[in-house]
């Protein structure tokens, strides 16, 4: 199973690889914030369901556990879209949303591989990995 831990080592690196690769394109301010938005999204998914803890530790969350906010499609969709505005418009808010989206792309797909599984086509339906870890 990914950890809180994994995800955001899985960002870091992501991110290295996106300043990489956008270094020759971009300004260094926006490489930098495309690394940021990278180590901010990399755990997204998971705080975007809006947990709240009870006073006996029971975890609460306004949105079901992988559901819409890891529903791989959706991602998809909207990294691509945030990516391609990116290199129309270069901007302060777009740099941190590409890093941001890709890094819960990542997020999403790290859990893919995990026994419970996450929706890929439909929100509300999870694919789940046979075998998985054996």
């Amino acid at each position: 199973m990914s950890s809180k831990p994994v995800h955001y080592t899985a960002g870091a690196v992501l991110g290295a690889g996106a300043a990489w690769q956008t270094w020759n394109f971009f300004e260094p301010w926006q490489v930098a914030l495309v690394f940021a938005g990278c180590l901010c999204g990399s755990s997204s998914p998971d705080f975007l369901e809006l947990p709240w803890w009870s006073w006996f530790g029971t975890r609460h969350s306004l949105i079901p556990h992988r559901t819409i906010t890891h529903w791989m499609l959706a991602w998809v969709i909207l990294t691509a879209w945030v990516w391609l505005r990116l290199w129309r418009e270069p901007s302060f808010w777009w740099c941190i949303a590409a890093g941001f989206c890709a890094s819960s792309l990542l997020h999403v797909l790290m859990d893919y591989n995990t026994p419970m599984g996450v929706p890929v086509f439909h929100p509300w339906k999870r694919t789940r990995r046979r075998n998985a870890h054996r």
